[in-house]
Parts: C-alpha cells; sequence; structure tokens
C-alpha cells in the first residue's frame, strides 16, 4: 500500500502571536503617517521670509525625518521577529481521500507526466 499522501499546514497564531501581527502593521502605519506629517508640516514653513523660520523648520524636518529613518527599519525588524517566532506550528496531516481522489493535491513524483 502507498503511503498516505500528507499536507503541510500551519496551526492558528494564538492571542499573543495575533498581537504581534497587528502591533507590526500599526507599526508600519503610524510611522508611514508620521513621515508624511513631518514633510506637510514642516514645507508652508521652508517658504517664509524669515531666515531663522527657515533654518529652524529645515533642522527640525531634518531630525525628524532622521530620527524615523532609525527608528522605522528598527521597530520593523524587532516586530517581524515576535511576528514571525509566534506563528502557529507546523504540522504534517494526512491530504483528505475527496483531495487525493480529485486531483487537487499535486504528483510528488520526478519525471514526465502521462
Amino acid at each position: 500500500m502507498a503511503d498516505p499522501l500528507m499536507l503541510e499546514v500551519r496551526e492558528a497564531r494564538g492571542p499573543l502571536g495575533r498581537f504581534f501581527k497587528v502591533l507590526f502593521w500599526v507599526f508600519q502605519c503610524i510611522t508611514l503617517l508620521l513621515m508624511l506629517g513631518t514633510c506637510a508640516f514642516v514645507t508652508p514653513y521652508l517658504g517664509a521670509d524669515d531666515p531663522e523660520v527657515v533654518m529652524g523648520a529645515g533642522m527640525f524636518g531634518a531630525f525628524a525625518t532622521l530620527s524615523l529613518w532609525v527608528i522605522w527599519p528598527l521597530g520593523t525588524v524587532v516586530l517581524g521577529v515576535l511576528a514571525l517566532v509566534t506563528r502557529g506550528r507546523k504540522q504534517l496531516i494526512p491530504a483528505p481521500l475527496a483531495m487525493r481522489r480529485a486531483g487537487s493535491v499535486p504528483e510528488t513524483t520526478w519525471g514526465p507526466r502521462g
């Protein structure tokens, strides 16, 4: 008798895994909005008549952008690793008989088909 066809599946995420996944995407959205918000906030002041206002706006914009360009990748790596670590475990389960008969599971043998 042939070996049963096995499928590799993942368990559902637990509550902590769902929390880290949501936190990862919320962090991405917030940092993107902060980056765009900094640009939108600073731009009107860069055209001012007073050179001190222009210099202050430029320095603020540069510092805020630099800070976000440091925080964004670091936070992405940390939260991404936490989201990956808290995924469900892999399991091998036997394929349902209906899938094996219908041919929806691809062949696992090498060589020409037919």
